[in-house]
């Protein structure tokens, strides 16, 4: 078991999280069976990581076999040799006229789990290519989505399921950069990391385009941590990754990873 003092490098909405991922250890612990997770976002993915490194038990990322943002995580006992297929994914082909009909991720989104009451978390990356979309998808509900949706907004669609190989490959670039900041306040790191004024970030914030860790924030002075991850509506996303001390002026010295994808 992990010592809760331990959690007090993360946040405390995270510890629930954390109390769940270290329940699944324990099981698989006393069962000696590999247990697969739900998809979980790159932060709850680290998250992870920390708490099954910490108990020294096998895991498996399906993120590091196939180019994907949401992962699944297969947490196994030593004897166990990895097979991808326990990773228990599928993947979903929408295929529409686009000479007529553009789908957002949005909607996709919206009617996977308005229409069918699906969990988010059953659901991984959404994916746009030319006249398709893909959706990856917890192996279990693959056949209920294709036998129950026939139109996404106005578009009518066919969806079918495709070989994992198919996946289109989305590209992204990374630039990594030092930072100064005078506080870990949101509005500031924003500010610095993306070259914008202060009422520009503090604007972005209160307008709602800004995640902290996969979730809506909209206080300007929400204190940023080591490790957390920005996503910025039209800007990309800026991950914390260390902090290197005080400058002369006094202000934290950063070094942060600013994702834009093409």
């Amino acid at each position: 078991m992990v010592k809760k003092g331990s959690y007090q490098h993360f946040r405390p909405d995270e510890h629930t999280f954390l109390d769940k991922i270290d329940d699944y250890a324990n099981r698989v612990e006393e069962t000696y069976l590999s247990l697969t997770t739900e998809f979980l976002n790159p932060r709850q993915v680290l998250l992870v990581k920390n708490i099954l490194s910490q108990r020294g038990l096998t895991y498996f990322i399906s993120s590091d076999y196939y180019p994907t943002e949401y992962a699944k995580v297969i947490i196994a006992p030593d004897y166990y040799s990895l097979d991808q297929v326990d990773f228990e994914i599928s993947l979903l082909e929408i295929d529409y006229n686009s000479k007529f009909n553009n789908l957002t991720h949005s909607q996709i989104m919206g009617t996977l789990l308005n229409q069918l009451g699906i969990r988010r978390s059953v659901l991984g990356d959404i994916i746009l290519g030319n006249g398709c979309a893909q959706v990856l998808i917890d192996k279990g509900m693959a056949t209920y989505v294709t036998d129950n949706i026939s139109k996404i907004g106005r578009a009518s669609i066919i969806i079918k399921e495709v070989p994992l190989s198919k996946l289109i490959e989305t590209s992204s670039q990374k630039i990594e950069s030092a930072i100064l900041v005078s506080s870990m306040r949101l509005d500031k790191i924003i500010s610095s990391a993306l070259k914008l004024s202060r009422s520009q970030a503090i604007k972005l914030i209160e307008a709602e385009k800004v995640k902290l860790n996969y979730g809506l924030v909209n206080s300007p002075s929400e204190l940023v941590q080591i490790g957390d991850l920005l996503s910025i509506r039209g800007f990309g996303r800026v991950s914390i990754l260390s902090e290197n001390g005080l400058s002369k002026s006094g202000k934290y010295k950063l070094t942060v990873e600013k994702t834009l994808h093409k």
